[in-house]
């Protein structure tokens, strides 16, 4: 199984590459969490877990599964972290979790990518997307190291400019500045933002998306609405500096319909 937390499709386009790749299936964690009992994690054999880097961190609703999710410590659990730059403590801090549940993160792997948050602060955007070039090569390496059993803590070690990155004050910091919100005159209640956000922090109030307390400050929402009624840092983010994946379909981003 291969458990993935995706806003903008990067670790998603990774995670169904990688579980075609080694055989398996592709979930993603939300499913996990509102249907706990849609699979047996404590009977999986391997069980890989690819996530975006926030704050230098792993997602929040990622740290909040697998400090609860049973699990079994004779599964080999493995680790991909996307990132635009520098991917933090993250893996780092998701081998603890899992040692703290008494199993362990015995292979990590980073791939570089897009970052999808450049649109927040920056008025004229130019992805580059030969930075995806990657992809594919690490897809077959992280496979191969799967496939053997593969036992490499040298990414999930804990480094100075990683604790900087990663510190309480930085994501304080960071989720002021990416603080999510709905823009009324805007926002025609599609309910897009809804089907796409993979933390289910977004629902239909009165005809309008209204946002909840569980924002995992993903962008999901942002990049993919198409009446600019999601706002970040209290701007849109203009329809031509949104991103996604280019290999990634909106639609293969949805999780879930908006409730009637």
């Amino acid at each position: 199984m291969v458990i993935y937390f995706s806003g903008t499709g990067n670790s998603y386009s990774f995670a169904k590459k990688l579980a075609a790749a080694v055989g398996d299936e592709a979930v993603p964690l939300i499913r996990l969490v509102e249907n706990p009992d849609s699979y047996d994690l404590e009977k999986e054999g391997c069980i890989g877990i690819v996530f975006p880097v926030y704050y230098g961190d792993v997602p929040k609703p990622v740290e909040e599964f697998f400090k609860t999710a049973k699990l079994s410590q004779y599964t080999y659990f493995y680790g991909v972290a996307t990132c635009g730059g520098s991917y933090g403590n993250s893996l780092c801090h998701l081998r603890e979790i899992l040692k703290s549940r008494g199993c362990d993160l015995k292979y990590g792997k980073v791939s570089f990518m897009i970052a999808n948050s450049t649109a927040t602060w920056k008025k004229n955007v130019s992805y580059d997307y030969h930075k995806l070039d990657g992809e594919n090569d690490l897809v077959r390496e992280v496979a191969r190291a799967v496939e053997r059993k593969n036992i490499d803590y040298s990414m999930t070690k804990s480094s100075f400019m990683g604790s900087i990155v990663s510190n309480d004050l930085v994501k304080s910091i960071g989720m002021k500045r990416f603080k999510v919100s709905v823009d009324k005159n805007a926002c025609v209640g599609c309910g897009l933002c809804i089907r796409i956000c993979p933390a289910h922090n977004l629902e239909m109030k009165n005809g309008k998306a209204a946002v909840g307390d569980r924002c995992a400050f993903c962008m999901a929402c942002v990049h993919a609405c198409p009446h600019g009624g999601m706002m970040v840092n209290g701007h849109a983010i203009k329809k031509e500096n949104r991103y996604r994946h280019p290999e990634v379909e909106l639609q293969e981003m949805f999780l879930r319909k908006p409730a009637e």
